[in-house]
């Protein structure tokens, strides 16, 4: 439960964060947050490797905090470099570049405290994770919309939410792995090596998963501009939101996913199909909800102009209802070890979602979008789901 109530508070405040910016901007701002993360995000996914979901199942304790850590930090030198030169491109416009650096520095920093919940996670430490990510999120939440409140621009916001969460990790997180393990250790070099061509296909499939879940957004700049960005990234914040719930679930039943997938088939999917049951009635009620009163939330929430994508809304709900269902199948074929075949799950899914979104969107703009996310993450789930129930030890 305390996985599931920090999560739902993180996601109560990364959705806080969009509904304010709404509310103080107009979408075009929002549309340069939202491109901003379109690419942040993508980079520092696949460059972190999975390591948190890697400690989370590592029940053998093969490698020490301290080398998921260095790996960490190596690797966010390789993300930081790869954020900077794409600003250093000019391919954006300034306004979205200006957010692009801080957003960056954020998302690290943030990847940085998710590998310090791996640890306190497997040492059991659930509450420790709850109240650190329920307050990083609130603190990101305050300092980012209180900036622009007070008549900062979004540059100005987001580098107030980098400083927020690089400080938070540095007086907060990491002193509080110190205590469940060395973190000034040396680490062994074969070890690190080892990690590091272990983790890259699950990095590999993260950063696909990311990049799918943005490639609405890309085509939605180059055919309709950053607003209708916004407006999209205002529509589909649910999905992320819905995401972050999912995956506090199956965080807390991934020592269990791990052990039954390494001795007991049939206990194993057995307890994926329970979670794919809760995910699916779950899901259902949110799609129900967003068709019975979704034109009066987006007016209220945001404002009128979004109660005008009503349809979009739905149909948005409907692709978040599906990353709930992936989510857990996600962590069942992360249980069962097979990166390779998650990797290729991620291309098909990539292309699904890309050609949706290559038919649809410059007709269709910010609807097209919506049913180009519906395509990928519905493909997803098929194979995902087709290779997690057929799986025999």
């Amino acid at each position: 439960m305390w996985l599931v109530s920090s999560n739902l508070a993180y996601a109560a405040c990364q959705w806080g964060t969009i509904v304010g910016l709404a509310k103080l901007g107009a979408p075009v701002t929002l549309g340069h947050l939202g491109l901003a993360l379109a690419i942040a995000t993508p980079v520092v996914q696949l460059s972190g490797l999975g390591l948190r979901p890697m400690q989370a199942t590592d029940v053998v304790r093969r490698y020490a905090f301290v080398e998921y850590l260095y790996l960490r930090l190596a690797a966010n030198l390789v993300a930081a470099g790869v954020i900077g030169a794409v600003a250093a491109l000019g391919v954006l416009e300034p306004a979205a570049v200006a957010i692009l650096v801080p957003i960056g520095v954020a998302k690290l920093a943030e990847a940085t405290s998710e590998t310090c919940y791996g640890l306190a996670q497997r040492h059991e430490r659930m509450r420790l994770v709850a109240v650190s990510r329920a307050t990083r999120g609130a603190f990101g939440l305050v300092s980012l919309v209180t900036t622009v409140a007070l008549g900062g621009t979004l540059a100005e916001g987001a580098w107030a939410l980098a400083v927020a969460w690089t400080a938070f990790l540095l007086l907060v997180d990491l002193p509080a792995s110190g205590l469940l393990e060395p973190i000034f250790a040396r680490p062994r070099r074969d070890a690190l090596w080892r990690l590091a061509r272990e983790s890259a296909p699950l990095g590999g499939v993260n950063g696909l998963f990311a990049v799918g879940q943005n490639v609405p957004r890309y085509l939605l700049e180059l055919s309709h501009g950053a607003a209708s960005v916004g407006y999209f990234t205002a529509l589909s914040a649910v999905t992320p939101a819905l995401s972050q719930f999912a995956s506090a679930v199956c965080h807390a039943a991934a020592p269990r996913l791990g052990r039954n997938a390494a001795g007991d088939s049939h206990r194993y999917r057995m307890l994926v199909l329970q979670l794919l049951g809760v995910a699916a009635v779950f899901g259902g009620m949110l799609v129900l909800g967003a068709a019975l009163g979704g034109r009066r939330f987006l007016a209220l929430a945001y404002d009128v102009d979004y109660a005008a994508y009503h349809a979009t809304f739905v149909i948005a709900v409907a692709a978040g209802a599906l990353a709930i269902v992936n989510e857990v199948l996600y962590y069942a074929l992360l249980a069962s070890r097979r990166p390779t075949l998650q990797l290729g799950i991620e291309c098909a899914a990539l292309v699904m979602t890309a050609a949706g979104g290559l038919a649809l969107i410059p007709r269709f703009g910010v609807g097209g979008a919506a049913v180009a996310a519906v395509a990928g993450a519905a493909s997803r789930a098929v194979l995902c789901g087709y290779f997690v129930l057929r799986w025999r030890r």
